[in-house]
């Protein structure tokens, strides 16, 4: 058995593109690690307000990402429409782009000119979400408790957003109501409106209760937002891992098909090698293969700061080695089973794909559907996803987990390989 696991690791060797997939593919998934990308859900809002030069300045190009812009005409331009817009902004999902109109719109009559003319334009000459016009006498109105006069919103597209600004504007405004009518009852009359704006700028500078935000696993264990980012960056680096491993062990298949094609597996059992020990050192040459690309990834997280991932480098490694020894073995039963290397090779990369899809390496599938979750629960990155939030929430039992993980797939990977040979030969025997 020695002599064909020497022979099968020279092979390897020899083959150009196997360096691509030792050496190569995996400092790929070191950069995803070190690229810290966040995810965006977890990101926090910020303040979209574009100061245009004019009213006939076009905004489309603002919306070039996706954004719902909206053209916002402030004839008022005191402290509460200040208040208004950045509040709107803050929403996360509206870019404002405004436009400082105090000089050419004064009254009723002149704002109704004003904005029919400019909207008109917009529908037809620019590309927006909608447009908002403040009221000269914006505060004026607000706290008289005319705020349809205060604030028009124009829909200016079929964008369901719209419905977003909108509440967001009927929320700001009653908020303003709301404090408006505590602010008379501490004075005793009528609030102005620099004392209205200004305890709504004393709540909002309140801190909140809470400051950490912590988002439920794949099995309900709580996980800071740092934590979710980081297992995010996982699961990115380990779908390029598994790529390195499953091809790895096509090239192990590739060499075994080979060989006995040119007539290699009769000659070993003519020398007294049992078929049986001749496949078990094709599964130990994938396990040695394992460990190499292992070790090179373990040479390459010293590039990266382990902090970076919220566990240790030999817990890092374990998941590693164990991840790839089933992928390898999957690879080199395929490899097997089929007899061709072409087959062998599209089974290979389908089976990355789909696994990777549906173990939820790229994003999560907690609220998917039963079935999906099912086959997702079938994948054995699902398993070290898993064991990763285990880590992160220091469960101890996150060893024996791994451990039987493991044993389970390479157990029913070997049952399935030496059923697949049986009946192999069956077929081989029967055709002669």
């Amino acid at each position: 058995m020695k002599a064909l696991i020497k022979s099968g690791i020279k092979l390897l060797f020899r083959a150009k593109i196997f360096w691509v997939f030792l050496l190569v593919v995996p400092f790929l998934s070191i950069l995803m690690i070190r690229s810290k990308a966040e995810l965006a859900m977890y990101q926090s809002d910020e303040e979209r307000i574009e100061e245009i030069e004019d009213a006939d300045a076009k905004v489309g190009y603002y919306g070039n990402a996706g954004q719902f812009v909206v053209k916002l005409y402030d004839a008022s331009m005191d402290g509460l429409s200040e208040y208004l817009v950045t509040r709107l902004a803050k929403t996360g999902m509206i870019t404002v782009c405004r436009a400082d109109v105090s000089g050419d719109v004064s009254d009723g009559l002149l704002a109704q000119e004003f904005i029919d003319e400019h909207v008109r334009n917009d529908g037809y000459e620019d590309r927006m979400g909608a447009a908002v016009f403040i009221a000269p006498d914006f505060a004026e109105k607000v706290l008289g408790g005319n705020e349809k006069e205060a604030v028009s919103v124009y829909a200016l597209s079929d964008d369901k957003r719209i419905d977003i600004l909108e509440r967001e504007l009927d929320l700001q405004i009653s908020k303003i109501l709301r404090y408006r009518e505590i602010v008379s009852m501490q004075k005793g009359g009528e609030a102005a409106a620099e004392d209205v704006l200004e305890f709504l700028e004393s709540v909002d500078a309140e801190p909140p209760v809470k400051s950490v935000k912590t988002v439920n696993g794949g099995q309900g264990r709580s996980l800071t937002e740092v934590q979710v980012n980081q297992q995010t960056r996982l699961g990115y680096a380990f779908s390029f891992l598994t790529f390195a491993f499953v091809f790895c062990g096509i090239f192990i298949a590739q060499n075994t098909i080979t060989e006995q094609k040119n007539g290699v597996l009769v000659r070993a059992g003519l020398a007294g090698v049992s078929t049986g020990t001749y496949f078990s050192s094709k599964f130990l040459l994938g396990v040695i293969t394992s460990l190499i690309v292992t070790a090179v990834v373990g040479g390459y997280s010293f590039l990266i700061d382990m902090g970076d991932l919220g566990m240790g480098r030999g817990e890092f490694i374990v998941l590693v080695f164990l991840m790839g020894l089933i992928f390898c073995s999957i690879s080199v039963l395929l490899g097997i089973l089929m007899g061709d290397v072409l087959s062998s090779c599209i089974a290979a990369f389908t089976v990355w794909c789909m696994s990777s899809l549906l173990s939820g390496l790229y994003f999560p599938l907690n609220y998917t559907t039963a079935a999906v979750r099912f086959i997702s629960s079938l994948m054995p990155q699902r398993w070290f996803m898993d064991a990763v939030e285990m880590i992160y929430v220091n469960d101890n039992h996150v060893i024996n987990m791994l451990s039987c993980v493991a044993a389970a797939y390479i157990i029913s990977i070997l049952s399935i390989g030496a059923l697949g040979l049986k009946m192999k030969r069956a077929e081989e025997w029967g055709s002669n």
